[in-house]
């Protein structure tokens, strides 16, 4: 692990117990889920525990938007019990609605996925955060199958993700890095060869996109399936030792991830 990551990580941590999305910021979801993950901290999943809603979800935003996306890592990250069974079934609950079929923009009309916001088509990020979850805490959701029909759907032509379509308006789109990392994660028990065209993707990808972001999911994503990459292991640890990453919460809990025991967590197991 990069020399002080996970103290850097751990110093961002506001008095309230949770983390901002950046030193100075109040204490969100997201970035409290994942450096409670990363450090596996009490005190971060007690600010999770204390700012559940009651329908079991976690949201950013007013609540006429409904960002909920934070919701499936809230899941991965509270400890076994209520609280998490509870962030499950709203995950479960809350897919994006099915969008009819639109020449301009080709897509499975059958599939539905996870938005941003409650009521947004099923972007690629929050698709692949709910289809990991689901497949390392609820493994017989039937929901599964569509997140996985999702992925395949919005593959780019030649592997990894874009946000969303593969196509708009007769222009095939391009994978970027940090997307491609979180659709692996997601399918990282598929054997149809979407995941190695996803790993070959990053490999192309780190080294044209050298944000701290991309760089600590993709290095997380590897890890997942023991396919790490010790170059760009390499250039992450110095871009945490010559940046600190400019104190982004969110990046720095995926290096952490990344590079230590709570990768694990992350895995998903043969059935």
């Amino acid at each position: 692990m990069p020399d002080g990551a996970a103290q850097l990580l751990a110093a961002l941590r506001n008095p309230d117990g949770g983390f901002p999305p950046s030193a100075g910021g109040a204490s969100e979801p997201e970035p409290t889920a994942l450096a409670a993950i990363a450090l596996d901290d009490a005190d971060a999943r007690q600010w999770l525990m204390d700012h559940q809603r009651s329908d079991g979800g976690f949201v950013v935003g007013p609540d006429k938007v409904l960002n909920d996306s934070p919701t499936p890592l809230a899941a991965l990250a509270l400890a076994p019990g209520a609280g998490r069974e509870r962030a499950l079934d709203y995950v479960v609950a809350h897919q994006a609605p099915a969008l009819g079929a639109d020449d301009r923009i080709p897509h499975d009309p059958n599939t539905r996925g996870w938005g941003w916001t409650s009521m947004t088509f099923g972007w690629v990020e929050p698709s692949a955060r709910a289809l990991l979850v689901l497949k390392l805490l609820r493994p017989k959701a039937e929901q599964i199958a569509d997140g996985n029909a999702v992925m395949s759907d919005r593959e780019c032509h030649g592997g990894g993700w874009n946000y969303g379509n593969k196509q708009v308006f007769g222009t095939l789109y391009e994978p970027f890095l940090q997307t491609t990392a979180a659709g692996l994660l997601s399918v990282q028990d598929r054997t149809d060869g979407i995941r190695e065209r996803a790993i070959a993707v990053i490999g192309r990808l780190w080294r044209a996109e050298p944000g701290g972001l991309g760089l600590g999911q993709a290095s997380a994503a590897l890890h997942a399936v023991d396919r790490a990459d010790a170059d760009l292991d390499a250039q992450l640890t110095a871009l945490v030792t010559g940046t600190k990453l400019f104190g982004d919460v969110v990046a720095l809990a995926w290096t952490v991830i990344a590079l230590g025991d709570a990768i694990d967590l992350l895995r998903i197991r043969p059935a």
